[in-house]
Formats: structure tokens, C-alpha cells, sequence
């Protein structure tokens, strides 16, 4: 009997743990001037579920390349552009674009096609830089539309 409640001990532990440093891991994406690589890919499975609570900036990238999304060949800790943030959620969200987004599946047409679904909402240049917060709201705002069937 006491190592089943050892055990349980243990197990919430690890549970508690796990959250508070996802919990660290937001605090620190929020506080970005400019939204990294690593964050944006955590930020964006961590939405759709397709990594767990505790994991790392650098698990995320690797999920992401095991999905095929497009991440340029640069460091997890590089900056990542309004562009190529469009790109990674249209992708990860399998949201389906115009003509041009599905010719050329380009930066520029991602933005343009989640400006004009109103993911994106204020300044929407594909080469402007991001803060963790605004990354942060537009992929929410791609999660609470796709969820009420609008992406």
C-alpha cells in the first residue's frame, strides 16, 4: 500500500512539474520582442495538440519537420517574420487558400489569405517582425476560428 501511494505521489510530482514549466515556457514566449522559430512552432502544435504540454522549443521544430511544414533552414532562436508565421499556421491548420497561396504556398499569399479571413487583423506586412504576444493572439485567433468551422 505505501508504494502505491509513493507511486501516486511521484506521478503528481512529475504532473505538476510538467505544467509549471509549460507555464514558464508561455511566460518567456510572451515576453519575446520578436517571436522565434522555436515559439512559434510550439505555439502553433501546442494549439492543435500535436505536442504534449511539456515539451521544448526544439521537440516542436522536430515535430515540424516531421510534418513537412515549412521552416527555413535557420536557428530555433531566429527571429520568425508575419509571413512566414501565415505559412507555418496554414500549413499546420490545413487551411486551404487561393489560387496564388495554392500555386506558389509563399509567405506573402499566406498572409494575404489570413488577413483577408481575419486571423490576422491590424498591420499585415509578410516581412514585419512579431512579438510573442501578437504571434500568440493570431494563432489563437486561427484555433478559435477553426473551431467554429469559419477556416
Amino acid at each position: 500500500m505505501k508504494t502505491i501511494i509513493t507511486s501516486g505521489m511521484v506521478l503528481s510530482l512529475m504532473t505538476v512539474a510538467a505544467s509549471g514549466q509549460s507555464a514558464v515556457l508561455m511566460d518567456e514566449i510572451l515576453a519575446e520582442e520578436r517571436l522565434s522559430y522555436g515559439s512559434a512552432a510550439y505555439l502553433v502544435l501546442g494549439v492543435t495538440g500535436r505536442i504534449d504540454e511539456g515539451a521544448s522549443r526544439a521537440e516542436a521544430v522536430e515535430r515540424l519537420e516531421e510534418l513537412e511544414a515549412a521552416i527555413p533552414e535557420t536557428s530555433i532562436d531566429a527571429p520568425i517574420t508575419l509571413g512566414e508565421l501565415s505559412l507555418l499556421v496554414m500549413q499546420v491548420f490545413e487551411i486551404d487558400g487561393g489560387i496564388m497561396y495554392t500555386l506558389l504556398q509563399d509567405p506573402r499569399y499566406a498572409t494575404r489569405e489570413l488577413e483577408f479571413r481575419e486571423v490576422i487583423q491590424g498591420d499585415a506586412f509578410p516581412r514585419m517582425q512579431l512579438d510573442g504576444e501578437r504571434g500568440l493572439r493570431i494563432i489563437n485567433r486561427a484555433a478559435a476560428l477553426r473551431e467554429e468551422g469559419a477556416l
